[in-house]
């Protein structure tokens, strides 16, 4: 019997301190996979009470307890379906995020995650800045780390193969094994899963034309935790045997810088009109009717 997207997968969410990212997340999920289950993990001071509407499944444990890995582990030993989609809390269901040609592509392919394209948005204005290139080969040289945005291993089946591809992706759960996630690792825990599970053997691709979008937040609550990489950076130099980390290549297409760059120059040069418009209204120096001189 094929599988289903909504009776044999469960989406995995892992949140911390941003409830309205979550509660639009499942929002999204909803419109488009309305049985779906969806199982969220959430360790922030204070539960969601009620959780938002749509979760099938909502475990608040004491603030700080799980970090980010290890909260991923929790929540994967509870999922009940044979697939599962890890996904971050800040992400947007589009009508391009099609789980089934990425549950058909674990079906009929020699993949065992699959991930699709990611459209990033700018924190602050929400403006597009094109589609993510995170995916892409890692290798340790010479006691460095060195991650190559977009590199691939070639190509299998017709897809790309990669060492590591975004924190979106669908997976059989008993692939991914048991506590996939570096146990010792707070943050930056998702690089380490990738190189665990090429360790394993498992193969990884991304499907250029399912798409998901990325809208992050960043609340004070959330940022102070997300950005002390300190000890997480220690724990992975000590499992990885590096001595530091470098990046090469592009986050993005220079087309995408190109389209979306001068599109969000654009919006943001609306938003400046229309606060001096709105600014200038209520001081009373034109009139609503008439916009700015």
């Amino acid at each position: 019997m094929s599988a289903e997207v909504e009776r044999d997968v469960t989406v995995l969410v892992k949140t911390f301190e941003r409830p309205d990212a979550l509660r639009r997340l499942v929002r999204s999920i909803r419109r488009f996979y309305p049985e779906i289950p969806i199982l969220v993990v959430d360790d922030s001071a204070a539960p969601l009470d009620p959780p938002p509407e749509g979760i099938t499944t909502y475990r608040h444990e004491p603030h700080r307890t799980l970090g980010s890995g290890p909260g991923r582990n929790f929540g994967l030993r509870r999922v009940e379906t044979e697939y599962v989609l890890v996904s971050d809390d800040d992400m947007v269901f589009v009508a391009k995020t099609d789980l089934g040609k990425m549950l058909r592509t674990l079906e009929t392919t020699s993949f065992d995650v699959v991930s699709c394209a990611w459209m990033d948005h700018d924190t602050w204005t929400s403006a597009r800045l094109g589609v993510n290139r995170f995916e892409g080969t890692v290798d340790i040289h010479d006691g460095v780390l060195v991650h190559r945005y977009g590199a691939t291993r070639g190509t299998v089946d017709g897809l790309p193969v990669f060492d590591v591809v975004h924190q979106f992706f669908l997976a059989r759960r008993d692939a991914l094994g048991e506590d996939p996630w570096e146990p010792s690792m707070n943050v930056l825990d998702h690089t380490e899963l990738f190189l665990r599970l090429r360790d394993r053997g498992l193969r990884c691709t991304r499907l250029p034309d399912v798409v998901v979008h990325h809208r992050p937040r960043l609340p004070a609550g959330y940022r102070e935790v997300r950005e002390d990489t300190r000890e997480s950076m220690e724990a992975w130099r000590r499992v990885r045997g590096f001595e530091r980390r470098e990046f090469v290549g592009r986050l993005y297409s220079r087309r995408d810088r190109a389209v979306y760059g001068t599109i969000g120059a654009v919006q943001s040069s609306l938003r400046r009109a229309a606060r001096v418009s709105g600014r200038l209204v209520r001081e009373g120096r034109v009139r609503a009717d008439e916009g700015p001189a």
